[in-house]
């Protein structure tokens, strides 16, 4: 996935609860998947919206974190991810 989001909006690590348990519909519309290649280092950010288009809702972020496969180097192996969130005066912390 050629994914990348040029936003100067700030995005802090955010956890939903153990990564194999997950899930897309657990995303919002404030957070984004962050994917790493560990070999190149080059890193994807994936809005919810492309996953609600690729993979079902109730699909395991661990799962759909195999189908990736690096543009840059064509690893497809032992990529790691995380989630992020948007964060300003406009978002509550809460929220």
């Amino acid at each position: 996935m050629n994914m990348c989001l040029s936003n100067p909006m700030p995005f802090e690590p955010v956890t939903l609860g153990l990564k194999f348990a997950v899930r897309v519909h657990h995303l919002t519309a404030r957070d984004v998947l962050v994917v790493t290649c560990p070999a190149c280092h080059k890193s994807y950010w994936v809005p919810p919206y492309v996953l609600y288009e690729r993979f079902h809702e109730y699909q395991p972020l661990e799962v759909v974190a195999k189908e990736f496969v690096c543009k840059r180097c064509g690893n497809k192996r032992d990529l790691s991810w995380r989630i992020e969130r948007a964060t300003g005066p406009e978002f509550p912390k809460s929220a």
